[in-house]
């Protein structure tokens, strides 16, 4: 060691020129040590600038989507409704002479095409509750087209029948005699009558051929009413389920956005 010391000593040039050496050397390494940080820095900006992006558009696609369902199944459920509430209208009203046939067929062929909409964006709980909610929804439409004249008119022609106006009392008390004359006999006996019964309807009331029908095939089923209240409570069931289970897929419970994927965490050095 000390003849290392007495050599420097006596060569004191080779010293000046040995510590500029180093001093050079520690500089590159200190550049390389200080790019290579630097380096490592920008690629974690950009791998966090391409994580927020990633983020961001989740977040617009999943507020997207929850817009979608809403509106979706909402005019789904709304559209189920009208066509109940023309389907009702038939047992209060003339349908044909108020247009309610045209306007229940048109809100029916809604009904389909809102259900079309909702499958493409909804999940399956929500899909099969809908589909649940449109058969019977099919049923209801379908007692109203024959319970509901026959609800109708019969009711018309007791009121009528009670009315001051002989002809057309004399008419109504007719139609309801033919009426109950065809309750009263077998199925072999039935043509006749009920060609009877059809005409003594039509001449007291402006009911159609086909409405005419519908209040013979009302008379022949008793079963008619209880069916037709069976049919209206099952489908106010259905359409709770499917509320239940749109307010569950869009979490109406919740006082919170819908949900973003959290953002990970990633490690930086101190600076």
């Amino acid at each position: 060691m000390d003849a290392f010391r007495r050599y420097f000593e006596d060569n004191p040039e080779i010293l000046a020129a040995l510590v500029a050496g180093i001093a050079v050397a520690g500089g590159l390494v200190g550049s390389v040590i200080g790019g290579k940080i630097q380096a490592n820095g920008g690629r974690d900006q950009a791998a966090a600038a391409r994580e927020a992006a990633q983020i961001a558009a989740e977040a617009q696609r999943v507020a997207a989507l929850w817009t979608v369902r809403q509106i979706q199944a909402a005019a789904f459920i709304r559209s189920v409704r009208e066509a109940r509430r023309l389907s009702e209208m038939f047992y209060k009203q003339n349908a044909v002479e108020d247009g309610l046939d045209v306007q229940l067929r048109e809100a029916r062929q809604d009904v389909a095409q809102k259900r079309a909409e909702i499958e493409l964006v909804v999940p399956l709980a929500v899909l099969r509750a809908a589909g649940e909610v449109a058969e019977t929804l099919d049923s209801m439409t379908a007692f109203a087209e024959i319970a509901g004249p026959g609800t109708y008119f019969t009711d018309d022609l007791n009121i009528q029948a009670l009315s001051p106006n002989r002809s057309q009392s004399r008419l109504a008390g007719q139609a309801l005699n033919a009426l109950d004359a065809l309750r009263a006999v077998d199925s072999s006996g039935r043509p006749d009558r009920f060609t009877d019964a059809m005409a003594a309807v039509r001449a007291a009331t402006n009911a159609t051929v086909q409405q005419a029908v519908s209040v013979t095939a009302y008379v022949l089923r008793p079963r008619f009413p209880s069916e037709v209240a069976e049919n209206r409570e099952r489908l106010n069931e259905k359409l709770a389920l499917l509320i239940d289970a749109a307010r569950a897929m869009l979490r109406s419970e919740d006082d919170i956005a819908p949900a973003v994927p959290p953002q990970r965490r990633r490690w930086r050095p101190a600076a």
